[in-house]
């Protein structure tokens, strides 16, 4: 027996030292492991800030319903928000002047005969938005709709609301249909008939725009109670800049005497004469009066005996080449020669 504790107690030493603990397992390699958890962290938190970003909106709940003899008269509660998750482009673009917001819109069937409400859930995929957004929440999730008996009138669509200044010129728009066809309840219908409604259209943005161009612009839904279905729901709005010139008179401009080529200074019997600035009105609102000038010169050819000079003036301005017409009163200036140094001294 004691022969064999010799023998097998030194195997068994041997084996338990050739196995590897957890820990050394753990610790071998540990600069790469290091690294790789480094860049990990920096990817989940590079990701995670990138969709971190949210935003609420309060919008209103809108519907496309089948034909038939039911129309939807509106949703209790109308509008609903919203939480958006994106980007912090994709959340700042919402803000946008001009951006197609996000819509709440069902998509429904007509009820059964004699039902008059029903309790509807909203979804993710009832809320159109940005590709870069993600729906986090509707509140409510649910809203009950309204039946009523159906009916379509045909509506005329209002001129769009310009927003922003356009770089030169007056807008002129001009839509395309002007009628749209809405169907809906026939109660509010009458109502909207009897009221000349017209019906409105996103705002049209012409910030810092010159050259015409066209755009497809959706039209609004009579009123935020919804149940509204209109075709077609986009109108094309060609955009035109016309040129509308104003004038701005300038009192006293100062006459300036060009250095004649022979020597001679002449003195102008008029000090000032009166300019009028033809052009765009945000062209000429920016003209700096200080800087309006007219200069004469000795006329190259001369009558003989002609004593005073008659010059025309030639306006200097501001580099601009949007003024389209200037004139000057008195039309000619008359220069009068000054005496020489030797008639002085005679």
């Amino acid at each position: 027996m004691r022969e064999f504790w010799k023998e097998w107690f030194p195997r068994r030493q041997k084996a338990a030292g050739t196995r590897r603990s957890p820990l050394r397992r753990i610790m071998n390699d540990w600069p790469w492991k290091l690294a790789a958890l480094g860049v990990a962290l920096i990817v989940f938190f590079g990701v995670r800030r990138s969709v971190s970003y949210t935003q609420t909106l309060t919008l209103t709940v809108e519907a496309e319903m089948t034909d038939g003899g039911q129309a939807l008269t509106g949703f209790e509660p109308g509008v609903v928000a919203v939480t958006f998750r994106g980007s912090e482009a994709a959340i700042r673009r919402l803000s946008l002047p001009g951006a197609e917001p996000p819509r709440v819109r069902l998509r429904l069937h007509q009820p059964p005969p004699g039902v008059s409400q029903v309790r509807l859930a909203l979804t993710r995929r009832d809320v159109s938005c940005d590709g870069g957004l993600r729906v986090v929440s509707i509140e409510p999730a649910h809203v009950v709709a309204f039946f009523d008996s159906s009916d379509t009138r045909a509506l005329p669509v209002a001129e769009p609301v310009i927003t922003g200044a356009p770089e030169n010129g007056t807008v002129r728009v001009t839509i395309e249909p002007q009628t749209v066809e809405v169907i809906g309840s026939r109660v509010r219908l009458d109502e909207l008939t009897a009221g000349n409604i017209r019906l409105a259209t996103a705002n049209l943005d012409v910030s810092n725009r010159s050259e015409g161009f066209q755009t497809v612009l959706r039209v609004l839904p009579p009123d935020s109670r919804g149940g509204w279905t209109l075709r077609p729901d986009t109108v094309r709005a060609d955009v035109r800049f016309v040129r509308e010139d104003v004038e701005r008179v300038f009192p006293e401009v100062p006459v300036q005497v060009l250095q004649s080529a022979s020597g001679v200074r002449y003195l102008p019997e008029t000090p000032t004469v009166e300019v009028t600035v033809f052009g765009p009105r945000r062209e000429l609102a920016t003209l700096d009066p200080e800087s309006v000038v007219a200069l004469v010169g000795e006329p190259e050819e001369k009558a003989p005996g002609a004593n005073p000079l008659r010059c025309v003036p030639t306006i200097v301005l501001p580099c601009t080449n949007r003024v389209t017409r200037v004139s000057v009163r008195p039309a000619k200036v008359y220069l009068r020669p000054l005496p020489q140094k030797e008639e002085l001294s005679e």
